[in-house]
């Protein structure tokens, strides 16, 4: 390699470690390591497989994606390749390609279509976004190999119960798993508007403090009482307890004298030969 070519390459590696060094390009955060965590597997060849690309290195340096890989290699996946560091074994692969596809043969499913079927019957929406469940579900669907009908299913068995009911309340005659789940997403977000407006209203305010009456008594909270629709027709109220005064009404006794015969209106205790006692 010449000294302009590895000038290349220096530079294309420090544009992929430290592009924060001038204000139009971001710093481009490296890929994480690996301990040899089947379910990382996957994720983890795609941070790679982006990292080289950012490098450019989408073609050719092959030599240089396997150095590289090996040393995020930590835990299990660090003893499984020691061997291979001490030439013990000779290397089964010469090409990336051939590194990647044994690396899935040691760390990824034994089984990948029957471990993912059985991972997407367990998948529950839980507490979740819907959003935040399709894109889970989807990366387990992709390796399942589901019909679409049988991956419709799947899916809004793993919903929310509220999400469940209105998808059988709405009776939509749909088995694509994309437009169900685009109508999920949808009508969450039509139900967290109605929580969020239904917990933001003002509820009327209560008042613990007792009201008194001028002779000390006490009287229930006005705020609450039903409507009083005559109270621009009369005068005011009686300085009566409440339960005397509800006693009153019930029995159709003057509010004012507590006597059978006449109400406060009429009342007038000379006319009608009452004589009060004083």
């Amino acid at each position: 390699m010449t000294s302009k070519q590895k000038e290349g390459e220096t530079s294309k590696k420090e544009k992929g470690t430290a592009l924060s060094t001038g204000t139009r390009e971001p710093k481009i955060r490296e890929p994480s390591t690996f301990e040899g965590n089947r379910d990382d597997l996957r994720g983890w060849l795609a941070q790679l497989s982006v990292y080289f690309e950012i490098l450019e290195w989408e073609e050719e340096h092959d030599d240089d994606k396997i150095k590289y890989t090996t040393c995020l290699l930590r835990g299990d996946a660090m003893k499984w390749y020691i061997l291979y560091a001490e030439k013990v074994p000779a290397k089964s692969w010469t090409t990336w390609g051939e590194y990647k596809n044994e690396l899935k043969r040691q760390f990824g499913p034994v089984n990948p279509r029957d471990e993912a079927r059985a991972k997407i019957r367990k998948l529950k929406q839980g507490q979740s976004s819907m959003r935040d469940y399709w894109n889970e579900f989807r990366l387990i669907a992709s390796t399942a190999q589901l019909e679409g009908a049988t991956m419709s299913q799947f899916l809004i068995a793993g919903m929310k119960k509220q999400l469940q009911q209105a998808w059988i309340l709405a009776e939509l005659d749909q088995d694509d798993v994309e437009v169900i789940t685009l109508w999920a997403i949808k009508k969450e977000a039509r139900m967290e508007t109605l929580k969020y407006n239904k917990n933001s209203g003002e509820e009327p305010t209560k008042t613990d403090k007792a009201v008194r009456n001028q002779n000390g008594t006490f009287r229930s909270n006005p705020t609450y009482e039903p409507m009083d629709l005559d109270a621009t027709k009369r005068g005011p109220r009686p300085n009566i307890p409440q339960n005397e005064y509800q006693r009153r009404m019930s029995q159709g006794l003057c509010l004012r004298c507590g006597k059978a015969g006449h109400r406060i209106p009429n009342f007038n205790g000379e006319k009608r030969g009452i004589t009060q006692q004083r």
